[in-house]
């Protein structure tokens, strides 16, 4: 496929590159294959970008695969060559590189008949995500209930706590509902009691699953938005043994930590001590 696909093959060469970069092979061969992964992926998006707007049977598997491995090289960058974004330049790149997996999901639904007709097939089937956090194991279990004992608790002073930030046209019970949602969705990214490892899978895939109402509360600051997204960040650190996700999960939790400040500590105090554990 990526033979006949320049933004592919270029993609397909940018991610080699970036993994390259991560095997320390020395300080200037690090600095070589980064140059390399950053020319390749710019020519990927130079060539990517214009062929969105005209999905068709043909192009549409390859639109997919490459938009399935942007926020891996997205990803990367972050943690790589961006070492010195914390706070909210950081936040703000994560959720551009959230708008690249809504785009990618938008891509699959869009063209879903003529994916699972190709052999990117197996990257749209899902295991059934039942959101359940009666079965999670203790730890994440509890943190995510009190997150909904939270939601509860703040349910008649949201609107005070966040008008100066809320795009006015989310209606509050529809807030509450994105925050349940978005909660009840997590638990999927966590290991449940009966020793079932956490899955991957929803765990990339938990910001398209959930309300696109919910990237706009994120991008207005809104804080139990941001709190959600810190325990989203605990769920990544659980694969930091990925080298695309190494310090992705931290560096989440910890500029939420500080775009929100100390007075939210006690509702983060969980992802917090999770990202702050060595794998």
């Amino acid at each position: 496929m990526a033979l006949s696909c320049s933004y592919l093959r270029h993609g397909l060469l940018a991610l080699s590159a970036m993994h390259y970069s991560y095997l320390e092979l020395g300080p200037h061969q690090t600095t070589v294959y980064l140059a390399s992964a950053r020319s390749h992926f710019g020519q990927a998006l130079n060539a990517y970008i214009p062929q969105v707007k005209t999905t068709t049977e043909e192009s549409c598997p390859s639109l997919f695969a490459f938009a399935t491995i942007v926020p891996i090289l997205s990803w990367s960058f972050l943690q790589t060559i961006d070492t010195d974004l914390h706070g909210r330049a950081f936040l703000d790149q994560f959720t551009g590189v959230w708008n690249f997996l809504l785009g990618a999901a938008a891509v699959a639904h869009g063209g879903r008949r003529w994916i699972h007709q190709s052999s990117m097939s197996s990257l749209v089937t899902m295991r059934h995500l039942d959101n359940n956090l009666s079965e999670l194991a203790y730890g994440p279990g509890l943190a995510l209930q009190s997150l909904l004992d939270r939601i509860e608790q703040t349910d008649t002073t949201l609107d005070a706590m966040n008008s100066h930030v809320r795009d006015t046209s989310i209606e509050q019970a529809s807030v509450t509902h994105v925050y349940r949602k978005s909660v009840e969705m997590l638990s999927n990214s966590f290991p449940r009691v009966t020793g079932e490892p956490a899955r991957l899978g929803a765990a990339i895939g938990w910001p398209v699953f959930i309300d696109p109402d919910f990237l706009r509360l994120l991008k207005q600051d809104d804080p139990m938005a941001l709190i959600i997204t810190a325990h989203y960040g605990a769920a990544l650190h659980a694969f930091s043994d990925f080298w695309w996700l190494e310090r992705l999960g931290s560096l989440l939790t910890e500029s939420i930590h500080q775009v929100l400040g100390e007075s939210h500590r006690p509702a983060l105090e969980w992802p917090l001590r999770q990202v702050a554990e060595k794998l």
